[in-house]
């Protein structure tokens, strides 16, 4: 994936990866069951960047995880 796409085509392209919509949807479930931590996430932006910055160094462990959950799941 080219890093200048547009906007536009880059929205389409998430909007359709399957992988990306539970990558989502694990990130939604872990915060519903830690509200603390998202209260502080929206009150300090740059907890932003760091929450950001854990998920890039910890993409390829996430990435085999959602692999292991699609297997599980067939």
């Amino acid at each position: 994936m080219c890093a200048y796409r547009p906007i536009r085509r880059l929205n389409q392209y998430y909007k359709s990866n399957e992988g990306f919509k539970a990558w989502i949807k694990a990130n939604e479930q872990w915060f519903k069951e830690n509200p603390n931590v998202f209260k502080q996430l929206l009150r300090n932006p740059n907890m932003v960047n760091l929450f950001m910055d854990l998920m890039v160094m910890n993409a390829p462990r996430i990435e085999k995880r959602l692999h292991r959950h699609a297997r599980n799941k067939k």
